[in-house]
């Protein structure tokens, strides 16, 4: 959400998708009671089943209010609409496979159908950026968002056991069916809620990450002299390029205490977010010069 903000200040138009639902928050830091669409993210993976999803999609984008005067623009897909009937038993058919309409035809995996849905948001909307707001852990929806759409993830961590050690689960689950190799280059770490007054935190975060890439994703790079080394992927402690180095967003206790963002102080997200802000906006800038 604050990150929409932040490009739509710069002009761009970014179209946000909650694919949290099981614990979908997004629109709410965007939209008020009476600014949500027609339909949400579910209704649209039900309606798809019998072969309605294009017409649902048509009536599921919201954009806030009080982001008209933004040289660009947000849009908001919500996981729900406000007083969405009957949410907790849509859920338990979302992930359903598509069945097949006609003859010759076969069933659409809902991961492509993950795909369709958003290839049919970018046509009808045509942003400029599109953020996926996914559910953290190993989950099936982050599993599907991560790994199938060809995206760049940002991974939020904190810097506890428990994170490193489910991180490594995963990536030696990529290593397992082959996908660490597509997947490693397109990774970026961030460092969340991090304290703001204790200087070491980012060193301790830095080392335990590194510990982990080089461990899980990185390559073994025996002479570092050697040309042929030039293409491995591998990265030094320090490296600032390196996907794990990490990203910061600041804790902060009045940026905590507040559900939307049209009620927060510049000052407050500034201070939190400056650095991952910059970060993205460097990033941005040579995806956009990398395009033919």
């Amino acid at each position: 959400a604050v990150l929409a903000q932040h490009l739509a200040h710069q002009g761009k138009r970014v179209l946000l998708v909650d694919l949290d639902l099981k614990a979908p928050g997004l629109a709410v830091a965007l939209l008020g009671p009476d600014e949500y669409p027609r339909w949400g993210v579910v209704d649209w993976f039900i309606e798809d089943l019998v072969g309605q999803g294009d017409e649902v999609v048509r009536d599921m984008v919201a954009r806030p209010r009080w982001g008209q005067d933004m040289l660009g623009e947000i849009m908001v897909v919500p996981a729900y609409t406000f007083d969405s009937q009957e949410y907790i038993a849509k859920l338990g058919r979302v992930y359903l496979d598509r069945p097949a309409f006609h003859l010759g035809e076969r069933p659409q995996r809902w991961t492509e159908r993950l795909q369709r849905f958003l290839d049919t948001l970018e046509k009808q909307e045509q942003p400029d950026v599109v953020l996926l707001d996914s559910r953290s852990g190993l989950h099936d929806i982050a599993a599907a968002l991560v790994t199938e759409l060809g995206a760049h993830v940002l991974l939020f961590a904190a810097d506890t056991e428990a994170t490193w050690m489910g991180y490594r689960v995963l990536f030696r689950h990529w290593h397992t069916y082959g996908t660490a190799r597509r997947m490693r280059n397109r990774l970026s770490l961030v460092a969340a809620l991090v304290p703001p007054r204790r200087p070491y935190y980012l060193d301790h975060f830095r080392e335990a990450a590194w510990d982990l890439f080089r461990d899980t994703l990185y390559d073994e790079v025996e002479d570092e002299t050697d040309p042929a080394g030039e293409d491995l992927f591998s990265f030094d402690l320090m490296d600032d390029n390196a996907p794990h180095q990490p990203i910061p967003i600041y804790w902060n206790e009045g940026l905590a205490a507040v559900s939307s963002l049209q009620n927060v102080d510049k000052s407050v997200v500034g201070y939190a977010y400056q650095r991952f802000l910059r970060w993205f906006d460097d990033w941005m800038a040579q995806c956009e010069g990398a395009k033919p």
